[in-house]
């Protein structure tokens, strides 16, 4: 058996999901990839070709207390909570040529691949996409205590290109994607995804969270740009910029998707909307560094549409949108700032096993 789960990067959204908002996000065909054979015991036996690592984990072994960020037993942990059997031993080898730790989520399309794979063998009746999204949401965030929502697994899970309602978990859309090719750019700067993310969300439910002791009956879906500054005296500077953002980015996902859903997208407009993304990221929730800077700058000179960070920041990849002629020019500038890996993607569909 092997199942394969593609990375996934964000167009639009990002830090939106925690906070019950819409993103746009797509698979790209980079994967991990899980491939097992019975091995007649009563244990699984993975092997991290990546990491040349080998984990040696028994049928029967006590899963109440598990290391964070031990990915493969929480996933076990929470297969057996929802039901699904594993009573046969296999030898399991986990792969990938996902970026790891650079916002293209790595952790979770093992998850997601994880799920899949024992799925497929245990309880084959259980494996549709939504099902293997939600079990590694539960995994990955709900176990662990990760301060993510559910764009990861569920963009990873369904695949192509998605308008995602985090709010509803089964609630999505999925839209055509006008590029042929995505720029990812590493930028080798490790990012601390748990720590960038906790303190954003706190801070920006926190600053939600008081606007609605006073107005029972707000809703951030609903509130429109020009009705912000209605609530700047109830609450402090910083907690206004965050709950400001907030505002700001989920009219932007807004407009890309009602241009998304044209037959021809405009894709300068696409282009200068992800920037406008991007500038927000940056300029209001600080989640950029000087190399990440650098590297957007330098995309938009070299003739991009537009450009973003991906992921949690502090760290990480880039996101560029390019027209082909202007692609190569863009890819040996990234290298010659300090990127440390540049691919072009395409868009992939959502894990499948063979």
């Amino acid at each position: 058996m092997i199942s394969k789960a593609p990375a996934r990067i964000c167009l639009f959204g990002d830090h939106q999901d925690y906070l019950g908002l819409p993103v746009i996000a797509c698979a790209i065909n980079k994967y991990m990839v899980v491939e097992g054979v019975p091995n007649n015991t009563n244990y699984l036996l993975f092997s991290l070709i990546d990491f040349d690592q080998v984990i040696k984990i028994k049928l029967d072994e006590d899963f109440s207390v598990i290391k964070k960020g031990d990915h493969i037993r929480y996933v076990i942990k929470t297969l057996k909570k929802n039901n699904i059997k594993i009573d046969k031993g296999y030898d399991i080898k986990i792969r990938s040529d996902i970026f790891i730790n650079a916002g293209i989520s790595s952790s979770s399309a093992l998850n997601v691949a994880l799920i899949g794979f024992f799925l497929k063998i245990f309880d084959s009746k259980k494996s549709s996409e939504e099902f293997v999204a939600e079990l590694a949401y539960q995994s990955e965030v709900v176990e662990q205590g990760g301060s993510g929502g559910r764009m990861d697994q569920y963009s990873i899970s369904i695949g192509n290109t998605i308008f995602l309602e985090t709010k509803s978990a089964f609630s999505y859309k999925k839209i055509s994607n006008p590029f042929k090719n995505f720029i990812i750019a590493n930028s080798g700067v490790m990012k601390k995804t748990d720590l960038v993310l906790k303190n954003l969300k706190n801070k920006t439910i926190s600053s939600i969270d008081n606007i609605i002791l006073n107005n029972p009956n707000f809703s951030l879906s609903e509130i429109s740009i020009k009705d912000v500054s209605k609530y700047e005296n109830q609450m402090n500077k910083t907690s206004y910029k965050y709950f400001k953002a907030a505002v700001e980015n989920h009219s932007i996902t807004q407009e890309a998707y009602i241009e998304l859903k044209k037959i021809n997208p405009n894709l300068n407009k696409l282009g200068i909307l992800m920037n406008r993304h991007h500038n927000i990221l940056k300029n209001d929730l600080s989640i950029t560094v000087p190399l990440i800077d650098k590297m957007i700058d330098l995309a938009i000179e070299n003739g991009a549409y537009g450009a973003k960070i991906i992921g949690s920041g502090g760290g990480g990849s880039i996101l560029i949108l390019s027209n082909e002629k202007n692609e190569n020019r863009i890819i040996n500038a990234m290298y010659n700032i300090g990127a440390k890996e540049v691919v072009k993607a395409n868009v992939s569909c959502g894990i499948f096993s063979l």
